[in-house]
């Protein structure tokens, strides 16, 4: 027969897992939440077109999954007395659902932004290029009218 503490340390147990995979399920709609609100903000802004790739490529990074919590271990077990360290145990869990939202949406900004240094890159290389050819026509114009004003 089970004691009264067995009994507790299961319920607790129990409390914990359901706490776990509730979390998870929190960080998964908030993610796709996020992402929802940056396709939103993307389509409605004429001056920040992104192309539907990155868009998507954009959307899987954030609403990426980034792992599991883990409820306390053997020498971290609650005291069924009070409930102080159960709510403690709740507040750090959420702390770490926030961190993990804000690295994800860092990281996330990160490749956002090599990705619009990139284009920057090719729209100066290809701006140069087009400098190059009116340079090269207005040069060839301008020998071309010294040519007939000589003549």
């Amino acid at each position: 027969m089970a004691s009264a503490k067995d009994i507790d340390d299961f319920i607790n147990s129990l409390k914990a897992k359901l706490v776990c995979s509730d979390l998870i399920l929190m960080e998964s709609i908030c993610s796709a939440d996020m992402a929802d609100a940056v396709d939103a903000q993307v389509n409605n802004s004429e001056s920040c077109p992104l192309l539907r790739e990155t868009l998507q490529e954009l959307r899987r990074r954030v609403c990426e999954p980034s792992g599991s919590y883990s409820p306390p271990g053997r020498n971290q077990p609650f005291d069924s007395s009070t409930s102080r360290d159960w709510y403690d145990w709740i507040l750090e869990l959420f702390k770490e659902l926030l961190r993990r939202l804000q690295q994800k949406f860092q990281k996330a900004l990160e490749w956002l932004h090599q990705i619009a240094a990139a284009c920057l890159q090719g729209l100066r290389i290809a701006a140069e290029a087009v400098w190059r050819v009116l340079n090269d026509f207005c040069s060839s114009l301008e020998q071309l009218f010294r040519s007939l004003i000589q003549v």
